[in-house]
């Protein structure tokens, strides 16, 4: 490898040379008395050797500038000619030189999202569940309310072919997730049964290679894919992140497009707290199931201030006979489309940012002039913003996302088997509704072979509205606020059964519900360091689908145990409530990070006992949690 010579290597180089020519010339000055003959010998040599020394000064200086191009230009791999034993260029091969540290540290990102904490119950055990609604639309009120540790590292390295303008402009990002719930001890929690390690990004990107259109985006692998959520509630209601390939940023004149293709593939569906298999799905000539996913979005629409997204996505569920593991039934699925259409828009306001100095002025002579008195100074508040959106999403749209198990399966229930084993139903996702209604119902069909399968057509009915409203305002510098209000209509496409307790018929309800929330999370500094914010939360179901049963067992443990209460066809109200001390610093709402010490109530309908609060709190309808947490995103 050929080592980097720098310029300062160079400038004794030349001080060396000049300091010799220096020497030539006194010496021939002093040969004058030997001869004019022996002069002019000597100002010949003296004339070739400056003409040596000058060109290979000039080679040396073009390699210098060859070798400082290299270094600048960000790549990480440069290549350099090589040579053979004969002295014959061969293929150029990759060398990593001091231009991979430069882009490394010049071109390399790091974010981060973690939070991490420990709580217990007003019994004075774990907090190893989350106050939520059944039927919740998929988030929860998280102030004091998150039971788990989650970390999400992301590594972002841009310019993978360097930086100048004249090659693609190619980056990379990865993003790997640790996350566990339950299990919290030292040395031990990583490989507790709720421990989850999990990819969520790992893709290219790569633009500037149409010249006469530099800004379009080319994407590839899987990712976060354009996500909208409400921060309070961490509630995505947008989000079809997964794995495909898509195009960006194409100019349309009022917005940009994007434009991808998604694939989700479930081939096993497990309980959500393990990495093992529970249930795989498999059909002989497909294999597991597959949804299809065209998604177009128009964005950065500037309208009235803010900025407009529309969204239109057409899906498709690829039928099948799949075989379902654990001694269930094959479910039957037809070949199912679907679309989905919305519209997102986020306006900005608010915010300060105190203005500088003003300039010094002169006169037109050059003489300073008096500058009129500053401004005065004010705090800088952050920026604020205040978002609507809603989203119809109808067929295998319902789901509204890439999962093709994604979504909600009704109640579940076993059939008795009347004299042969009993057959159960699956805690699946919105294909599974129609087969567990079946299950139930008894509509079960049996092969020649002695096999059994359901019919299953929920997917194709099924139907979903979700609209909401948030805000996130930093009124002051010590105060700010976020707010939010939330709706989604959810029709599973299928009714919803139980079987009675003596498994002698069953009861039914409808596939669809209303669930409806608000919320408000205010947070107040008392210092630039030290905080009080608080939560209120309130969440109502009009129909929960499933079963949810709490039992009492008079004496304690040990003894016959009576249900005393059943959420099926119920509906109710959820009410949570935080307080919060918390260290963070002042700046605005989303300045992080935050050390909290908190204490969470939450108070429910009679009849939702059993669906909130774990086991600990299956017969009451309120219960508590306190707790210590951190949270830090960058």
């Amino acid at each position: 490898m050929d080592s980097p010579i720098g310029p300062p290597r160079f400038s004794g180089l030349k001080v060396t040379l000049v300091a010799g020519l220096v020497l030539l010339t006194t010496d021939a000055l002093f040969a004058q008395s030997a001869g004019q003959n022996d002069v002019d010998s000597l100002k010949t040599q003296m004339n070739q050797m400056q003409r040596q020394y000058e060109q290979r000064i000039e080679a040396m200086e073009a390699k210098m500038k060859t070798l400082e191009s290299n270094a600048n230009n960000g790549s990480i791999l440069n290549t350099h000619v090589l040579t053979d034993a004969d002295g014959k260029a061969v293929a150029p091969a990759p060398m990593l030189d001091e231009s991979f540290l430069k882009s490394l540290t010049r071109n390399f990102t790091f974010s981060v999202y973690i939070r991490s904490g420990v709580g217990f119950n007003g019994n004075g055990g774990p907090q190893d569940f989350s106050f939520s609604i059944p039927e919740n639309v998929g988030g929860r009120w998280r102030l004091g309310n998150e039971n788990d540790t989650y970390m999400e590292l992301t590594w972002k390295q841009a310019h993978l072919l360097g930086d100048s303008p004249d090659v693609m402009d190619v980056s990379m990002t990865f993003t790997p997730r640790f996350s566990y719930s339950t299990t919290k001890t030292t040395n031990v929690s990583q490989f507790s049964p709720s421990a989850q390690i999990a990819l969520r990004q790992a893709y290219i990107e790569a633009k500037n290679f149409i010249k006469s259109a530099p800004e379009i985006t080319v994407w590839g692998g899987q990712r976060f894919y354009d996500r909208h959520d409400i921060h309070i509630h961490d509630y995505f209601f947008d989000d079809y992140s997964g794995y495909g390939l898509g195009v960006d940023n194409i100019d349309l004149g009022f917005g940009k497009l994007l434009f991808s293709y998604l694939g989700g593939i479930r081939d096993d569906f497990d309980n959500g707290n393990t990495n093992t298999l529970d249930n795989t799905i498999t059909d002989p000539r497909r294999g597991g199931f597959y949804m299809h996913t065209i998604d177009a979005r128009i964005h950065d629409i500037d309208l009235l201030g803010g900025k407009l997204e529309l969204l239109g996505d057409y899906q498709f569920f690829k039928g099948g006979n799949y075989a379902v593991s654990g001694g269930h039934p094959n479910i039957v699925i037809n070949d199912t489309s679907g679309f989905r259409v919305g519209f997102i828009y986020q306006h900005p306001f608010g915010g300060y940012t105190p203005p500088p100095p003003p300039a010094p002025s002169y006169s037109k002579e050059g003489k300073p002039v008096a500058a009129p008195p500053p401004p005065p100074p004010g705090p800088t508040i952050a920026p604020s913003f205040w978002q609507i959106a809603a989203i119809y999403g109808y067929g295998a749209s319902e789901i509204m996302g890439t999962d093709p198990n994604g979504g909600q399966s009704g109640n579940t229930g076993t059939f008795p088997g009347n004299g042969f084993p009993s057959i159960s139903g699956v805690s699946g996702g919105t294909p599974f509704a129609g087969y567990n209604y079946n299950i139930n119902a008894g509509r079960i069909h049996v092969n020649p072979d002695g096999s059994t399968f359901v019919n299953s057509g929920s997917l194709r009915h099924a139907t979903k509205i979700r609209a909401n409203a948030q805000v996130v305002w930093n009124v002051t510098e010590n105060f700010s606020i976020a707010a939010t209000a939330y709706y989604q209509y959810d029709d599973q496409g299928s009714l919803t059964a139980e079987r009675f307790a003596n498994g002698l018929g069953f009861r039914t309800t409808g596939g669809s519900t209303n669930t409806v929330g608000a919320g408000i999370r205010p947070v107040f500094w008392l210092t630039d360091w030290f905080a009080l914010q608080g939560q209120a939360g309130w969440d109502y179901t009009s129909r929960v689908r499933a079963s949810s049963l709490s039992t009492f067992q008079p004496g304690g443990p040990g003894n016959v145990s009576f249900v005393t209460n059943d959420t099926f066809n119920k509906h109710g109200n959820m009410g949570i409530f935080t307080i919060a001390p918390t260290i963070k610093p002042k700046g605005g709402f989303f300045t992080r990070p935050e050390f909290r010490v908190f204490a969470t109530y939450a108070i429910w309908n009679k009849q939702l006992e059993g669906s909130i609060g774990g086991t600990q709190y299956q017969n009451n309808n309120m219960g508590w949690v306190f707790g210590v947490q951190t949270e830090w995103f960058f």
